[in-house]
């Protein structure tokens, strides 16, 4: 028998003998089995059963038998002798089975319970135990948000919440979004997030469109356009490009965020087109909406030769929050991938030279630096003094160890670095590599 079996067959016997226990004791009074001198029980003036909790803190069992002898269990398991990790799924067992008689009750004890664990691990900020509820609270996402709203487990309610976004965006994302106004701006990006990825099939059209009209609903402080983008679908019938873009010029002076939407899909049906026809498309256009328009296009793009054009229009439109975001990096990392790694370091000497280019920098020069070494230091010679000559050079460095184990090329690279105090940083890069691989200069 495995040893899982054998924790779910204690726990059985565990809980057929509280019964039994809790039977005798109602028969030959309170000096009976369960006696227990932490645990006082007492029978109230209605005849509902109360006992409280370590925390001094009354269970009333829904069901006036079941939900004590859960609570009595729950109490029972921290002295059987297990690890952490058995005790865990112990109590998971058990909160799962007595979320059915009484959510309220099991989610007051594991709120309760101690989260300590084996061998560290990543922290769960919603403990390991929360997460059992997630059935029960998607079954009646309105009972969970009762109990959210009314704060009725005080600071761990916001625990709770999470585990209840999750679950209610999942089975019922349209009960989520009319929350949204209720959750703390912490919550709602996330309570978006949750609703978009669960209309990802497209037999989820009808509730995404859905979805789309109520977060439209909301001021645009509150749902912005990128996210309100997300559950815009585009249209199968032929557009009228003409009138599309007439209606986001009207709506730049009106609502600025449904022109924001409509730029974006304007640039989606414009993604299969070259970079020159997009730049024709952004004329006209208010000032913030053609950004938008670019980065859908860009996006969507399946054109290698396109997205080097692309990305020049973004950097005219002054989009650098967009500019600096990891898949801008990978898409043009991709437009190498035809032999045109030269020219896309090329490219990149000419970028604008400020802190948010650097990450799409290095990553542009990277490939030619990993692909094609012998040509590229060759280049290197020739480029004019400066800040992306310099950190081309500390990228051919990092290239030689990481890639080619090339600790000479690396050397020449750093050697030929201008700033001092960028030379100092790259050599701790080499250090570093040092350290880690066992190397040594000699």
């Amino acid at each position: 028998m495995s040893r899982r079996a054998k924790i779910i067959l204690v726990a059985s016997h565990l809980l057929l003998l509280l019964a039994g226990g809790w039977v005798a004791w109602q028969t030959v009074g309170r000096g009976g089995f369960f006696r227990q001198e932490s645990a006082v029980v007492q029978q109230g003036k209605t005849g509902q059963t109360s006992e409280r909790d370590i925390h001094g803190k009354p269970f009333f069992a829904t069901n006036e038998w079941r939900g004590l002898e859960y609570a009595r269990a729950w109490k029972a398991v921290r002295n059987l002798k297990h690890t952490t990790q058995e005790r865990i799924r112990l109590q998971r067992d058990l909160l799962e089975s007595w979320a059915e008689a009484d959510l309220p009750a099991a989610i007051e004890a594991a709120l309760g319970e101690a989260w300590d664990r084996d061998g560290g691990g990543e922290l769960d900020p919603c403990g390991p135990l929360l997460d059992v509820f997630s059935a029960a609270l998607a079954k009646n996402p309105q009972e969970g948000w009762d109990m959210i709203r009314g704060r009725q487990f005080g600071v761990g309610t916001g625990m709770l919440r999470h585990v209840w976004m999750e679950a209610v965006g999942v089975s019922d994302p349209l009960f989520l979004a009319t929350r949204l106004a209720e959750l703390s701006w912490r919550d709602r990006a996330r309570a978006v997030e949750i609703c978009h990825q669960a209309v990802q099939d497209p037999a989820d059209a009808a509730t995404k469109a859905e979805l789309y009209k109520v977060l439209a609903s909301y001021p645009p402080e509150m749902v912005g356009a990128e996210q309100l983008m997300k559950f815009a679908s585009l249209s199968e019938e032929p557009v009228d490009l003409a009138g599309m873009k007439q209606e986001i010029i009207r709506l730049g002076s009106e609502d600025e965020r449904m022109a924001k939407v409509k730029a974006m899909l304007y640039g989606r049906q414009l993604a299969t087109r070259s970079a020159d026809e997009v730049a024709e498309g952004m004329e006209g256009l208010p000032e913030g909406v053609r950004e938008e328009l670019v980065w859908a296009a860009f996006q969507d793009s399946d054109k290698p030769e396109d997205v080097l054009g692309l990305a020049d229009l973004l950097i005219e439109e002054q989009a650098w929050g967009k500019l600096q975001r990891p898949e801008v990096a990978r898409l043009i990392q991709k437009a190498a991938g035809d032999g045109r790694a030269a020219e896309l370091a090329g490219w990149a000497m000419n970028l604008p030279t400020r802190v948010e280019m650097t990450g799409l920098f290095d990553a542009a020069v990277e490939i030619y630096f990993v692909e094609h070494p012998k040509p590229a230091r060759a280049w290197l010679a020739e480029l004019p003094p400066g800040v992306w000559r310099d950190r081309a050079l500390a990228a051919y460095s990092k290239a030689s160890l990481n890639v080619h184990a090339n600790t000479r090329a690396s050397r020449w690279a750093l050697n030929q670095i201008g700033d001092l105090r960028f030379k100092n940083e790259a050599e701790d890069w080499r250090a570093q590599w040092e350290r880690r691989t066992g190397w040594a200069e000699k």
